[in-house]
C-alpha cells in the first residue's frame, strides 16, 4: 500500500504520482489521505481517473494523522510511505520487493535518497546494481549517517500496531520519533544506493525554515533515563543538534539557547562542530551563499 498524506500540494502531486504508476513493480495500491486541501490538489489527483488510487478526505489534522489514516486504510501486507511532492525512481518498490524476500525474517526497509533542488537534473531510470549496498541498522546512532526520509521507508503494516502509530500531539520530527520506536524493536535494512528524490526548497515544506508554523517538537529526552544506550543517547543528541540548527536559520535565540545546552559538542564530527560554534549571523550569511550555489 502505497501511502501519500496530500496538503496543498498542487502543483507536485502529478508528478509523484506518475512515478508511482510508472513502477516496474505493479502490485500495489494507492492511498490518497486528503488532508483538508484548500487548493486543486485533490483535483489533481481525480484527474488520473485510475482504479487504483483512492483518495480519503479528512479535515486538517496534520500530517501524522493523515499518515494514520493511510495505515488504517491499507488493505496490503507492506506499507511504503510517499509524502505528496517526492519521487520514486521506477524501479524503487521492485528494488524493495526483492529486500523484502531476501530478508524475510525482518519487517523495516529503506534506502538513500537524493535531494531534489529546484534545478536539479531528475534521472528515474533504473538502476543496474541494487543490492550492493545493503546494511542491517540494529543501534540508534547507526541512523545518524544512514540518511532517512519517510518518502524511502517501507515497513510491515505490523510494525505500528506493536511500536504505535506517528504521534499526532506533534507536528515536527514526528518521523525521528517514528524511527526511535521502531529501531527499540526492529532492525531496519537500509540501502545505500538511492531510489527517492527528496524535494527541497518548495514553499510550504514544513522542514524549511519557517518562522509563521508554529512547531511542536517531540520530547526526545524522555526517551533518556539511566538505562538508555549509548547509541539512542548519540542520536537523540544529534537530533538535539538539528533542531538547533533550524532555530539558527530561524533566528530563535530562546529555543537555539534552549537545544544548544542539550547537546553534547565532543559527540558531533568537524562541520557539525563547527556550526554549533559560529554565530548565528554568520551561520546565516554562509548558509544563504550554499542554498545560491545549490539552487542555480
Amino acid at each position: 500500500s502505497v501511502i501519500i498524506p496530500l496538503y496543498n500540494k498542487e502543483k507536485y502531486i502529478s508528478k509523484t504520482l506518475e512515478t508511482v504508476l510508472n513502477q516496474s513493480f505493479q502490485d500495489f495500491e494507492v492511498i490518497v489521505i486528503n488532508d483538508g486541501s484548500t487548493d486543486n490538489s485533490v483535483v489533481e489527483v481525480e484527474k488520473f481517473n485510475n482504479k487504483r488510487i483512492k483518495v480519503f478526505n479528512q479535515k486538517n489534522q496534520g500530517l501524522s494523522a493523515a499518515r494514520n489514516k493511510g495505515i488504517t486504510e491499507s488493505k496490503s501486507e507492506y506499507l511504503a510511505f510517499l509524502d505528496a511532492d517526492d519521487l520514486w525512481c521506477h524501479d524503487y518498490l521492485l528494488n524493495t520487493s526483492k529486500t523484502i524476500k531476501d530478508n524475510d525474517n525482518l519487517k523495516i526497509f529503506a534506502t538513500n535518497f537524493y535531494e531534489l533542488w529546484p534545478k536539479t537534473q531528475v534521472i528515474l531510470q533504473p538502476k543496474t546494481e541494487t543490492n550492493s549496498a545493503l546494511k542491517i541498522l540494529k543501534k540508534h546512532n547507526q541512523l545518524i549517517n544512514a540518511s532517512l526520509t519517510p518518502s524511502a521507508f517501507v515497513t510491515h503494516k505490523s510494525v505500528p500496531k506493536t511500536i504505535g502509530y506517528f504521534d499526532t500531539t506533534i507536528n515536527y520530527a514526528e518521523d525521528e520519533d517514528f524511527y526511535i520506536r521502531c529501531l527499540k524493536q526492529h532492525a531496519i535494512v537500509y540501502n545505500e544506493t538511492p531510489f527517492v528524490y527528496y524535494r527541497l526548497g518548495t514553499d510550504g515544506q514544513m522542514t524549511k525554515p519557517n518562522t509563521t508554523f508554529n512547531k511542536i517538537v517531540p520530547d526526545f529526552d524522555k526517551y533518556l533515563d539511566n538505562s538508555t544506550s549509548k547509541g539512542l543517547r548519540n542520536y537523540i543528541n544529534f537530533i538535539h543538534y538539528k533542531l538547533m540548527i533550524l532555530y539558527k536559520a530561524e533566528n530563535n535565540k530562546k529555543l537555539i539557547k534552549h537545544y544548544k545546552s542539550k547537546i553534547n559538542p565532543t559527540k558531533l564530527n568537524l562541520v557539525q562542530q563547527l556550526k554549533y560554534h559560529l554565530p548565528t549571523a554568520i551561520f546565516n550569511l554562509s548558509k544563504k551563499m550554499y542554498f545560491k550555489i545549490v539552487s542555480k
